[in-house]
């Protein structure tokens, strides 16, 4: 090779790095300046509009007194194999359901029920037979189903009346739901359902893809164990999503949106870490005479949480979000065998946890608020 033609390739290098890091720069400047104009952000904006505007079309329920309802997302029920993440969890939410229909709540599934990008549909009903039949004891009058990216099957309407009927008989699978709170001018507003994955890439550009590729998978995690670890591989892609989520659901006025997809647990818009975190700075804010008995426990407690939660679902694209609009379920398949949901009871708005402790399955509150308060802040 002659040296001119070495510098011509040097040259050429040279330009296509400096094109590279220049976009990257105009890329970063157009996330600080406008989000909610990067192609991504506009993408999801879009679908999940269009989702909005199919449930106040098709699927409004107004919230009258008495009305109570369990919100799960994210089951993944598989084939009852090692790679089925549901098994651990299993148990747990068998309990939780039969809670639930004794105490007269709604059951409300919000996508990801089943992995059928894994699994076919006959494996999947035979491995988890029990768990249909508990939920179909909530069919018809207390039971609303909403679609996934990994229940997909579900927009087929023959796979529907195949193998839902018989259980639902004439049951209806709604893309996203919508509640109406009523309250005073400014505490009134709408709860809006979905599951979450609307106008990304692998959920509705390429839809096809992953039912050809991770039947293929599932057997790798069979013979190995690879890849069975938790609810999901990737903190910053979790993060990003639940922050475009935000995005959103921040320009829609008087509204909520409650998602699931992320499996990441999340209360007015701040994940379990961001409310350690205020719980910390909060604390050690407080001036000598102010601090409680066991402040100096209640400093080691939150610190200890904190570094623990840090390790196991370290922050990432997280961003401050200021308006209490987005809230996620989180999911029914964390490997310890919990679950997490959120209830919508009487006006008021729980996230909830299911798991063992001291050898018996409970329940406990990890957030809760009343509608109309949130509805104020908006």
């Amino acid at each position: 090779m002659s040296p001119k033609t070495k510098r011509g390739g040097l040259t050429s290098f040279a330009i296509g790095l400096a094109a590279g890091a220049g976009l990257v720069w105009l890329r970063n400047r157009r996330l600080r300046k406008a989000p909610h104009t990067l192609p991504d952000q506009k993408r999801i904006s879009r679908s999940l509009s269009r989702t909005l505007a199919q449930a106040r079309r098709e699927a409004v329920i107004p919230l009258l007194p008495g009305q109570r309802y369990i919100l799960f997302s994210d089951h993944h029920k598989g084939a009852g194999d090692v790679a089925d993440d549901f098994r651990p969890c299993k148990e747990t939410y068998l309990h939780a359901l039969n809670e639930y229909y004794q105490e007269g709540y709604t059951l409300v599934l919000l996508g990801d029920a089943e992995e059928l990008w894994e699994n076919d549909l006959p494996e999947v009903f035979e491995s988890h037979g029990e768990v249909f039949e508990a939920e179909a004891r909530f069919y018809s009058q207390r039971y609303l189903r909403v679609v996934g990216n990994h229940d997909d099957a579900w927009y087929v309407e023959a796979n529907v009346r195949r193998y839902l009927h018989p259980l639902y008989p004439e049951l209806r699978v709604y893309n996203g739901l919508l509640f109406q709170h009523t309250g005073g001018p400014q505490t009134s507003g709408e709860i809006f359902l979905a599951h979450g994955h609307q106008g990304t890439l692998d959920a509705e550009t390429f839809r096809f893809i992953p039912p050809l590729v991770l039947p293929l998978y599932r057997q790798v995690q069979n013979l190995t164990g690879i890849g069975h670890t938790s609810p999901s591989e990737d903190e910053c892609l979790r993060s990003e999503h639940d922050t475009m989520m935000y995005r959103w659901a921040s320009r829609q006025g008087k509204l909520l949106f409650i998602a699931g997809h992320t499996h990441r647990p999340i209360w007015s818009s701040r994940t379990h870490l961001e409310k350690l975190l205020w719980q910390y700075t909060s604390l050690i804010q407080l001036k000598p005479e102010q601090r409680p008995a066991d402040y100096e426990q209640q400093l080691e407690r939150l610190q200890q949480e904190i570094t623990e939660r840090e390790a196991k679902f370290p922050p990432c694209s997280d961003t401050i979000k200021v308006r209490p609009c987005y809230f996620n379920t989180g999911c029914c398949r964390f490997e310890d065998g919990d679950i997490t949901g959120i209830e919508i009871d009487g006006g008021e708005l729980r996230l909830v946890k299911w798991g063992k402790r001291a050898g018996t399955i409970q329940r406990s509150e990890l957030e809760k608020g009343s509608l109309s308060e949130i509805f104020a802040l908006l």
